[in-house]
């Protein structure tokens, strides 16, 4: 029996790329990741930055969908 997670094909973005999407500085993904707003994996370990931090693109896409803002409604007299 093994304890390792199941595989997923689901494509995992670097930081730079995730900045690069969401039009952030790479210390804002740091960040976001840190705070746990952006769900991440970690691979290895940096004394500053998590280095090898790679972030799912669904959780990309959840963040921009999260952020979206609705027009304010209008009301019709």
């Amino acid at each position: 029996m093994s304890n390792t997670a199941p595989a997923t094909t689901e494509k995992l973005l670097p930081a730079d790329k995730v900045a690069e999407a969401l039009n952030l500085s790479l210390s804002a993904v740091y960040r976001l990741v840190r705070s746990g707003d952006l769900p991440s994996h970690r691979f290895g370990k940096g004394k500053i930055r998590p280095r090898g931090v790679r972030v799912p693109t669904s959780a990309v896409e959840a963040y921009l969908n999260d952020s979206l803002i609705a027009p304010p409604a209008t009301e019709v007299a």
